[in-house]
C-alpha cells in the first residue's frame, strides 16, 4: 500500500526530531507489528531541514509480510529524539493513542485462505579468512595489497526493501588477523564527492559507507561505523535498537583505522569518475561481544550498507543484507559473518585411486588373450606394457 502524508513546518528550527512510523494490530502479537520509521522523502528530508511555513509531500510505500496477522490494523505517528517522544501539543483535536502517538487511521488486513506462506529469505553470509602468517593489510583505501587477492567477493548489494530494483554497484572483502576485522569496500560511482570534514557529522546524508556490527549476536548492544569518500569517520555505540544518538555518536572507537581512495577527482563534480573504496581495520578489544581473537568458526551479525546521491535524482542505497523495512538498525535482518582460519580446517579426505594391478585382479576386467581367430596375413597383437 502507498501512505502519502502532508508535513508543514510550523517553526524556523525543527531540531534534529525523527518520524517514527508503526503499524500496529492486536497488541502484544509480533506478527502484528511493522516499523515504518523514516525521513521524510526518501531521506532527503530531515525535519531539521524544513523552514517555517514549508510543507513536504512524503510518500511512504509499505509491502505487508504474508505473516502479518490478519485483522485490524492502526497506522500511528509522531516525533521522538533520543529516548524521548515529543508531546503532542493538540490532544483536543487530535486523536491520540495511550502510547503518546497520533492515530492516522486504521485498515484492514485480510490473510488469504489456504495459501502457503512466503519462505523467509535466506540471510547472506561472508566469509572472513584470517591472514597468512607474515601478510599485512595496509589502511589506504586502495584494496591493492596482496593479501586481498585470493579472498572471495560478497555478491553486490542489492535494494534495502528486498525488491529487484538497482541498486548501486558496492562489494566488500573481509579478513582478519590477532587484532583487527579487516573490510574493503569497493563501489562503481561516475561522480564521487563528500563535503564533510568533521568527525561524527551526518554522513548518512551524502555518499557513504556504513558497517553495522552485533559481535555477540544479542539484537541489543551493537556498533555503526560509516567512511566517507574524504575519509571522515563517524563511529557510534548504540546500547540498544536506536538508543540514544547523541550518547552513541559521543564514543569514538579507539584504535579505528580507515583509508579511502577515489578513482577519479573527488568534488569535481563537472568530470567522470570510475569509483571508490574503502578499508576499516576495526580493533576487536573495541568491538562489544567480541573475544580477540574470535574463535575460528565464530559467527557475527553484521550489515553493510552504501548511499550514493548522484548529480541528479534522489539518493539512492545499497544493502548487503535488505532490511526489507525502512529501518537500517533492523538488527535481526543483518547478514552474517563467519571468520575462519585456514590453518585449522581439516584437509577433505581423497580415497586414492586403485593401482593399476588390483583393477587387472577383477575378473571382469581381464584381457581374454588368444580367444579370437586373426585375419590371414595380420600380425597378433603385443602384449602392453602398461595398463590403459
Amino acid at each position: 500500500m502507498r501512505i502519502t502524508y502532508y508535513i508543514k513546518a510550523l517553526a524556523d528550527r525543527m531540531d534534529d526530531n525523527k518520524i517514527f512510523v508503526h503499524l500496529q494490530g492486536k497488541k502484544g502479537d509480533r506478527k502484528a507489528w511493522m516499523n515504518l520509521d523514516h525521513h521524510p522523502v526518501g531521506g532527503l528530508h530531515p525535519l531539521r531541514k524544513l523552514k517555517k511555513g514549508q510543507i513536504v509531500k512524503d510518500v511512504q510505500t509499505v509491502t505487508i509480510p504474508p505473516e502479518f496477522t490478519p485483522g485490524r490494523a492502526g497506522i500511528y505517528w509522531g516525533l521522538w529524539k533520543g529516548a524521548h517522544r515529543l508531546k503532542i501539543a493538540s490532544k483536543g483535536t487530535t486523536k491520540v493513542d495511550k502510547e503518546g502517538r497520533v492515530v492516522i487511521t486504521h485498515i484492514r488486513i485480510d490473510g488469504v485462505a489456504g495459501a502457503k506462506k512466503k519462505k523467509k529469505a535466506k540471510l547472506p553470509l561472508a566469509i572472513a579468512s584470517k591472514l597468512p602468517a607474515g601478510s599485512a593489510i595496509v589502511i589506504d583505501g586502495k584494496l591493492d595489497d596482496a593479501a586481498w587477492q585470493p579472498l572471495k567477493w560478497t555478491p553486490y548489494w542489492t535494494a534495502p526493501d528486498g525488491s529487484k530494483r538497482p541498486a548501486p554497484r558496492t562489494r566488500a572483502k573481509f579478513t582478519w588477523d590477532d587484532e583487527y576485522l579487516y573490510v574493503g569496500v569497493h563501489s562503481l560511482d561516475d561522480d564521487v564527492w563528500g563535503t564533510f570534514t568533521d568527525r561524527d557529522s551526518n554522513t548518512w546524508e551524502q555518499e557513504v559507507i556504513e558497517l553495522f556490527i552485533d559481535a555477540n549476536n544479542n539484537l541489543k548492544d551493537y556498533l555503526e561505523l560509516q567512511v566517507t569518500p574524504a575519509n571522515v569517520v563517524f563511529d557510534a555505540k548504540f546500547a540498544t535498537h536506536r538508543s540514544d544518538l547523541k550518547v552513541a555518536r559521543a564514543w569514538n572507537m579507539a584504535g579505528l583505522k580507515t583509508g579511502a581512495h577515489v578513482d577519479g577527482t573527488l568534488n569535481a563534480r563537472d568530470d567522470v569518475d570510475t569509483g571508490w573504496s574503502v578499508e576499516m581495520a576495526v580493533p576487536f578489544a573495541e568491538t562489544p561481544g567480541s573475544r580477540t581473537p574470535p574463535a575460528h568458526g565464530a559467527l557475527w551479525r553484521v550489515n553493510l550498507f552504501r548511499w550514493d546521491a548522484p548529480k541528479a535524482g534522489r539518493q539512492k542505497a545499497a544493502a548487503f543484507s535488505p532490511p526489507i523495512v525502512g529501518d537500517f538498525h533492523a538488527l535481526n535482518r543483518f547478514g552474517r559473518l563467519r571468520f575462519v582460519d585456514p590453518a585449522k580446517v581439516a584437509p577433505t579426505a581423497v580415497s586414492p585411486m586403485p593401482a593399476p594391478s588390483s583393477v587387472l585382479k577383477k575378473k571382469s576386467l581381464k584381457p581374454k588373450m588368444g580367444a579370437a581367430t586373426l585375419p590371414a596375413g595380420q600380425p597378433a597383437a603385443q602384449t602392453p606394457t602398461s595398463t590403459p
